[in-house]
């Protein structure tokens, strides 16, 4: 959704009316049966959990539902509707709804279904709010005002592209915790796809706005990923290898050592994204991060633990090991609006939800002591946050209890919380695959046994594998290819291990078995030709045979490439 500028503190009374003459939702009290009761634990690829016991993790969920259901999950606009309120937050008239706080709603109600008893008729009633007020290109009106109930913005009504992501994941949820929801998520999805996916991939801020731009807080790898999973109809492996070289690109240039993304990025239709001006949308300012990418290491983090990909991971680390050094260690002192180099830009303003948004990423990096501290810091609300805070509170505690499911995973859950602890090293073991998408072992080809064409094999830097890297050519059109193989079809990540020591991006063409995955994929400058970096790109392999090949684009050449590894 737009964002606020800061935090507002005048609390008003919820008042969203229930329409006269519809009939009264049904509120039995018998769970619906659901597939993954909570507390349904999961293990996450990578990284650590707090070091609380499973029960006082789940126990802290519960306690932190029942508060966030009480004041924020209301009954109305219609008698069959429910929608989650912006209360002490002023985003919406009349502590009204936003598409975001719809969004989360759908995605907090289904995780917690089997503790609620009453969630599917709370998430049905959250579906119809949005079914009720759509606009004209079938996304959520961003914005509802909480006495008519009407569009609350200026001229026509259209959506946001992070509440609407969010509606579709919650779609997919409900689809896997209860059944029945199949036709409605695919509809959704098809409609989001049209509206908000831009044609090279990358994500608009709305669905009626520029092709130019993107914001990085909406860039939530984990539901990429399963939609890719669920919608084969359309190519959300697209999106996901746009949105990682989007990632890669920005920060290679904007944010090496931090790894941040400013609110809003430009030219994202392009190889070389940067961040927008200042008073792009917002004016928190834009170019740097605010209430937008505060959001960024919950997100970068969710899809490192439960996904494992390399890129999402490098930033988890990064963004985790930046704040923990700027804050001292102390998540009161995250600041809501920061510099890309990691240093804060105002500390007169705080947030509960700029500290609690760390915590999946410093679990993701394996940082015990951090992942405590914050965990530790969540049951506070140390500068009295509403809506936002609490909310965003609300599903980093899910994601740091360990009950964070993948709608497309296979798999049962893991033991019972009586039977169930972390290992002595606080190390999680891998959760399950996606479905129909079984992951490999990590297989490495190096690059000097590779086909070559206008690259030579070269040993005159340290740190390679194998018995040499390759040095490409200063001419576009040199490249590697490597033959890989799979032993079945399904989608892959390609990650490169390479060095560049320029400051200006050498960008490559990815192609799989002649197909073009990536048409420019970043590989930045990594500050000398001795240290090594990797970027990545989702792809699809057929099985068996596969050729992989990266050409240069520019006339500089290609960096110096050490090996391909499949994942």
């Amino acid at each position: 959704m737009r964002r606020r500028m800061g935090l507002v503190t005048g609390v008003a009374a919820i008042s969203m009316t229930i329409s006269a003459g519809t009939v009264m939702m049904a509120l039995n009290a018998s769970a619906a049966a659901e597939s993954r009761p909570f507390p349904f634990h999961v293990t996450y690829q990578v990284g650590v959990l707090p070091s609380a016991s499973p029960a006082a993790r789940d126990a802290a969920v519960r306690k932190q539902y029942d508060s966030w259901k009480a004041t924020y999950l209301v009954h109305g606009c219609a008698s069959n509707e429910y929608y989650v309120s912006t209360k002490g937050d002023n985003d919406a008239p009349n502590n009204g709804t936003v598409s975001e706080a719809q969004g989360y709603g759908m995605n907090i109600v289904p995780l917690m279904a089997g503790y609620d008893t009453n969630a599917k008729v709370e998430f049905d009633g959250l579906w119809q709010l949005v079914k009720n007020h759509r606009d004209g290109q079938g996304m959520m009106q961003w914005k509802l005002d909480g006495k008519t109930c009407k569009y609350a913005d200026t001229g026509t009504p259209d959506g946001a592209t992070d509440g609407d992501l969010d509606i579709g994941y919650g779609l997919v949820l409900a689809d896997k915790q209860w059944g029945g929801y199949t036709a409605d998520a695919l509809g959704w999805l098809g409609k989001f796809y049209a509206a908000n996916v831009t044609s090279d991939g990358h994500l608009k801020c709305e669905d009626d706005g520029p092709t130019t731009d993107s914001r990085p807080s909406d860039w939530m790898l984990d539901h990429l990923r399963a939609f890719a999973a669920y919608d084969t109809a359309h190519d959300w492996n697209k999106v996901i290898t746009k949105t990682q070289s989007l990632i890669q690109s920005f920060t290679a240039s904007f944010s090496p050592t931090a790894n941040l993304l400013s609110d809003f990025i430009v030219n994202a239709n392009t190889a070389s994204p940067k961040p927008a001006p200042a008073n792009y949308q917002e004016n928190q300012p834009d170019n740097i991060v605010g209430y937008n990418s505060i959001r960024v290491p919950w997100h970068m983090g969710t899809d490192a633990l439960l996904y494992g990909s390399p890129v999402t991971l490098a930033v988890a680390q990064h963004e985790s090991a930046s704040y923990k050094s700027h804050s001292g260690g102390d998540p009161k002192k995250v600041y809501p609006h920061t510099k890309l180099d990691g240093t804060p830009q105002n500390t007169g303003d705080v947030a509960e939800e700029a500290g609690d948004s760390v915590g999946p990423s410093a679990m993701a990096a394996g940082d015990q002591a951090w992942t405590d501290t914050i965990w530790n810091f969540l049951a506070t609300n140390p500068f009295g946050d509403h809506y936002f805070g609490e909310t965003i509170k609300m599903i980093v505690y899910i994601v740091m209890a360990g009950d964070y499911w993948s709608p497309t995973a296979s798999g049962g859950p893991s033991p019972s919380p009586s039977s169930s602890s972390p290992s002595p090293s606080g190390s999680p073991s891998p959760s399950p695959s996606p479905s129909g998408t079984p992951t490999p072992t990590p297989t490495t080809y190096e690059a000097e046994s590779a086909t070559l064409s206008q690259a030579v094999v070269a040993t005159n830097h340290t740190g390679f594998s194998g018995t040499g890297f390759v040095d490409y050519n200063n001419v576009a059109g040199s490249f590697v290819e490597w033959t890989v193989n799979a032993t079945s079809a399904g989608t892959a990540t390609l990650t490169f291990r390479f060095a560049n020591g320029t400051t200006t991006n050498r960008p490559m063409a990815v192609t799989v078995n002649g197909t073009t995955v990536a048409s420019a994929l970043a590989f930045g400058g990594t500050t000398n030709w001795d240290t090594w970096k990797t970027v990545s790109v989702t792809a699809t392999l057929n099985a068996g045979t596969n050729t992989v090949r990266a050409t240069a684009n520019a006339a500089t050449g290609g960096p110096n490439v050490d090996n391909l590894t499949v994942s």
